[in-house]
């Protein structure tokens, strides 16, 4: 792995986690891509392209993403929209192979449909409050259903041969943290921001990529 861009992955992290708790957006332009730019860059010297294109296209799609939503409010739609191409990427790159089909998957499956569901519901209520449009909500929908998939597709990872276990369960650890990540992003932009919610956001953020840039690269 290339420790070096690693590390400035994580000193532009911290750095864009401190411009969120004090607002220091402009900052942002900076530390949000940069910390996102130096993982790609170390995902591609680390060899990782060899490992998962797909995994790859992801991180490309997520710094689209990351960029979209430093736009004003009306760019949020093409921010989501990016990030859900990165969650089809991660799908794509978790099944590859494809695991055996087996017990734990349907129950996997089943639980995280009615999580979903649940946070929809819940969303949806708040964003009907506010008048929202119907896009808006079948988009967001839409992307609950496609990040719960991604969190599926990194537990099967832990039933999957071609995964040794200790890179499975970084992926399992980064896709539970991604997903964590954008629920309270959901929860702090359609019902209640706070300062602390926002940072909370972005670490667990980037705590996700990190560690889902570490299994695909543990994984060869």
């Amino acid at each position: 792995m290339n420790a070096g861009w690693f590390i400035a992955a994580g000193i532009l992290a911290a750095s864009d986690w401190s411009t969120v708790y004090f607002e220091k957006y402009r900052w942002r332009w900076l530390t949000k891509t940069g910390a996102i730019l130096c993982l790609i860059t170390a995902y591609t010297l680390s060899g990782g392209w060899q490992n998962s294109v797909w995994f790859g296209m992801g991180l490309v799609f997520s710094l689209a993403g990351d960029t979209f939503l430093l736009l004003p409010p009306r760019y949020f739609l093409a921010g989501l929209a990016a990030f859900l191409m990165a969650q089809m990427a991660y799908i794509i790159a978790f099944h590859q192979p494809p695991a055996p089909l087996g017990i734990n998957h349907l129950l996997s499956a089943g639980v995280l449909l009615i999580i979903a569901l649940l946070a929809f519901r819940r969303l949806s209520s708040a964003l009907a409050s506010e008048n929202r449009t119907n896009r808006l909500r079948w988009a967001i929908l839409f992307y609950i259903l496609a990040i719960s998939t991604m969190v599926y597709s990194a537990l099967t990872t832990l039933w999957n041969p071609a995964w040794q276990l200790p890179a499975a369960w970084l992926a399992v650890a980064g896709a539970i943290s991604f997903y964590f990540s954008d629920w309270m992003l959901a929860d702090q932009r359609f019902i209640r921001s706070t300062r602390s919610g926002r940072l909370i956001i972005m670490v667990a953020y980037h705590i996700a990529q990190f560690l889902l840039v570490f299994a695909f690269l543990m994984r060869k």
